[in-house]
């Protein structure tokens, strides 16, 4: 009796403990996860949910100059032509983060409640000036760890939200790191001819 007492206690716990713990959420934060941030260079791959085209591009972020933002900067491999420069910011009066996008087709205004555990997501809002019109649309910001974080573009189709395109980034070594090493061997070499030269 005394062990079936037990037993059923043991699941009536477990029943109750599950739940709880699935019900446990982190708290929106206006601070990315804990080791990552968007500075650095970023090859994103991916392809247009439509058309299923591919759709590479190479993504750049660096603080502004005053550190509040984070200025980023897409520029399209394939296919070429598409730059696009972003702002990623606090609005700290109201507690959120504001996007802005801008390209040649205008400039769009998103904001966000803040990162839920490894996702920001940033809504469009009101303020929207394109060339053309366009629909109520959200990025998806996804992280996995300090290297690698997905970005989804969405849509908002009779209520509901579209795929638009997905993209899979992860961080690589500015080329600019290579080429400075290229060339400072080459400048070494140049002043140590110069050198010789001047001995003579």
């Amino acid at each position: 009796m005394r062990q079936s007492l037990r037993a059923s206690l043991g699941l009536l716990a477990m029943s109750l403990t599950v739940p709880l713990g699935h019900g446990l959420r982190q708290p929106i934060s206006l601070e990315p996860p804990a080791g990552f941030s968007f500075t650095g260079y970023w090859q994103c791959s991916g392809s247009f949910a439509g058309s299923g085209r591919e759709h590479r591009y190479v993504y750049h972020g660096e603080p502004s100059a005053d550190g509040k933002w984070i200025d980023l900067t897409e520029t399209d491999i394939e296919p070429k032509g598409y730059v696009g420069r972003y702002e990623l910011g606090r609005d700290a009066s109201h507690d959120k983060l504001v996007f802005i996008d801008m390209n040649s087709a205008g400039y769009g205004i998103f904001d966000s409640p803040g990162w839920d555990g490894l996702t920001l997501t940033v809504t469009s809002t009101e303020v929207l000036r394109y060339s053309s019109e366009s629909p109520k649309n959200r990025f998806l910001y996804t992280v996995h760890d300090p290297q690698h974080f997905d970005v989804e573009w969405q849509i908002q189709k009779s209520g509901a939200w579209a795929p638009g395109d997905l993209q899979h980034c992860a961080a690589q070594r500015p080329r600019l790191a290579v080429n400075f090493t290229v060339d400072g061997s080459a400048m070494m070499m140049g002043l140590g001819k110069m050198t010789s030269s001047l001995s003579r």
